[in-house]
């Protein structure tokens, strides 16, 4: 069956899946207007299948006996009901078609929401990781700095203050203190 959704799903599996580019986006447009006209068209067919099976035409023709082929004739009415089987069962296999493709297409969705949300979290997870190297060489600056102290010129309190300072330090760095 030469559906647009065979060929757009075709087309879709061919693709690459950039979740932040400007394609991705037009793509997901496009897949939304793909899946409305799916729906239209499973509509459509539903209305034209029920039309279809309501109103059986006579077969009518031009070799056929005028007295062998009446609407009311039991030959008439089993050839109508042949041509209902049939055309239902074309819309039935359409419809499945066109419910399987739905459902393809979901599951295609449902995977782009997975993968965006494996890289979102694989995102946050690097930003928390540089957070915390950030933190880390800003502790390293401010300890470099009590460390490289000149405290001699300093009153005894605050001789006091930046040596248990650079022992806290060095308990933190080494296990052990200065002492």
């Amino acid at each position: 069956m030469g559906s647009p959704m065979g060929s757009f799903l075709d087309s879709v599996s061919d693709h690459g899946l950039e979740s932040d580019s400007e394609e991705s986006q037009t793509e997901s447009t496009q897949i939304e207007e793909d899946l409305a006209l799916l729906e239209a068209m499973v509509s459509v067919a539903r209305n034209n299948g029920a039309n279809n099976f309501n109103h059986k035409r006579q077969k009518t023709s031009t070799a056929a006996n005028p007295g062998s082929s009446t609407p009311g004739s039991d030959e008439s009415h089993a050839d109508d009901e042949g041509e209902g089987l049939v055309a239902k069962a074309q819309y039935m296999e359409t419809w499945e078609s066109m419910w399987a493709k739905k459902k393809e297409f979901e599951t295609f969705k449902e995977n782009r929401k997975n993968e965006r949300h494996d890289q979102i979290m694989a995102l946050e997870k690097e930003k928390l990781e540089l957070k915390k190297k950030d933190l880390e060489l800003r502790q390293q600056m401010r300890d470099c700095t009590v460390m490289s102290m000149d405290i001699s010129g300093m009153n005894e309190t605050q001789q006091k203050y930046f040596l248990s300072l650079q022992d806290e330090i060095l308990a933190r760095r080494f296990g052990a203190g200065s002492g």
